[in-house]
């Protein structure tokens, strides 16, 4: 008797509640479902905010945390056939062992749900220097907790068989020693599962692609044209905005950090994804988490102006209307004022009286002029090993460097980079 095609239509979660169909088939009466993932990426657990109140510094470091608990939680609920993590999973490569406790504490629970987890290392989290570097990640692997696909040299692959599927699931630690290294350039990828997917972090160009911070665009830099056909889905890390593109039936997505992490990243949204394979299609719902409130004003001074008590009041005042203990300031102060009105704005005195009115507040002084000397404020200043890397970054950047050029200047950011810390 010959069998009997049915087709029935699964639907799968998408955002605002709306929902996309795909057509299933069945033979013999065996219903297949969709690969379900959940893929996250640059946690930057343990990251200085650089906050000099040290209990609203350690609140800081709870809001990742309390991110990354978020979308635990969410993987607990819905139990995912696999849950990625693509990189910078700590912020330094020697995180305290708070963060590796809270991060291993995570990790068991999802492992005890029966949810495998697979990660790789960011540039965050793969030390500069060493050959076989150790990656702090790399204990859970050793624990059975977790998968770690830490090696940067090379891809490594792991073959899984999810409800009568082969997945083919690969992946390759951030190449820090040449960070101007194409992360596909010369890798076979391996294409062995019904369901593709690699594990990357790095920095797509192209395909209208661009990061909330500028000066990531160049590390560890892949085009589309480097994407293989048979790859189903790419995960991405490393670009602290979310995105998601689609090249030669690769579903590429970039899911983004759980928390604004600098203020180039203000307007963005934050989250993770949750994503649905079924044989050639993808559908991919991006799930938003909370952040901290944080906010850029601007105030503009002059010289002209009357100030009826002083031109510290004036700012105090400003402030004061924008109240909000939650949230992180930025106030921007520009224009042109007077030598006199200089010595009356006392920014410390400015900070002390606005403690309390803001969970952090900063006073960015660069556009303001003072009469007769210019602009005489500036930023924290670079250490020599920044201000170093800074300069060869805008080299490299350069669009008129061919390929030996542009890896002769890798080598001598790195070794200079080497030497420079060893003095410091």
């Amino acid at each position: 008797m010959q069998k009997i095609r049915k087709i029935l239509t699964l639907k799968i979660r998408r955002i605002h509640k709306k929902y996309i169909a795909f057509n299933v088939y069945i033979l013999s009466e065996e219903c297949r479902v969709s690969l379900q993932i959940l893929h996250c990426s640059d946690l930057h657990l343990d990251k200085n905010f650089n906050i000099s109140n040290f209990t609203k510094a350690q609140q800081r470091k709870e809001d990742l945390n309390r991110n990354f608990s978020t979308v635990v939680e969410y993987a607990l609920k819905n139990k995912p056939d696999l849950f990625l993590i693509s990189g910078d999973i700590f912020d330094r490569i020697s995180p305290t062992n708070a963060s590796r406790v809270f991060l291993t504490q995570k990790i068991k629970q999802l492992k005890d749900a029966n949810i495998p987890i697979f990660m790789i290392g960011g540039n965050h989290d793969v030390p500069k220097f060493g050959a076989s570097p150790s990656l702090a990640i790399d204990v859970l692997s050793s624990a059975g907790l977790a998968t770690v696909f830490s090696r940067s040299d090379r891809i490594e692959k792991q073959l899984l068989y999810i409800d009568g599927r082969t997945v083919c699931l690969s992946g390759k630690s951030y190449f820090t020693q040449f960070e101007g290294a194409n992360p596909l350039r010369g890798i076979n990828v391996p294409l062995d599962g019904n369901y593709n997917i690699l594990m990357i972090h790095g920095s797509l160009q192209g395909l209208n692609v661009v990061p909330s911070s500028p000066e990531m665009a160049n590390q560890n830099p892949f085009s589309a044209d480097d994407i293989k056909k048979g790859l189903n889905y790419l995960a991405l890390g490393h670009f602290h905005n979310h995105f998601e593109r689609e090249h030669i039936g690769c579903t590429i997505v970039n899911p983004g950090s759980l928390e604004k992490l600098s203020w180039a990243e203000i307007n963005d949204e934050k989250g993770f994804v949750w994503a649905e394979l079924y044989n050639s299609e993808t559908a991919v719902e991006f799930v938003r988490v909370d952040t901290r409130p944080v906010e850029i004003q601007e105030l503009s001074l002059s010289k002209n102006a009357v100030y009826f008590q002083s031109i510290k009041d004036y700012v105090i005042e400003f402030l004061s209307k924008l109240r909000d203990e939650e949230k992180i300031v930025k106030l921007n102060l520009s224009g042109l004022i007077s030598q006199e009105q200089y010595g009356q704005l006392r920014v410390n005195e400015i900070l002390s009286a606005c403690r309390d009115m803001f969970f952090h507040l900063i006073i960015d002084r660069k556009e303001l002029e003072v009469e007769g000397y210019g602009r005489i404020f500036i930023e924290r200043i670079d250490n020599p090993v920044e201000a170093f890397s800074k300069r060869l970054d805008s080299l490299i950047a350069s669009s008129n460097l061919d390929e030996d050029k542009r890896q002769f200047l890798e080598k001598v950011k790195h070794l200079g980079i080497k030497y420079l810390e060893s003095v410091k």
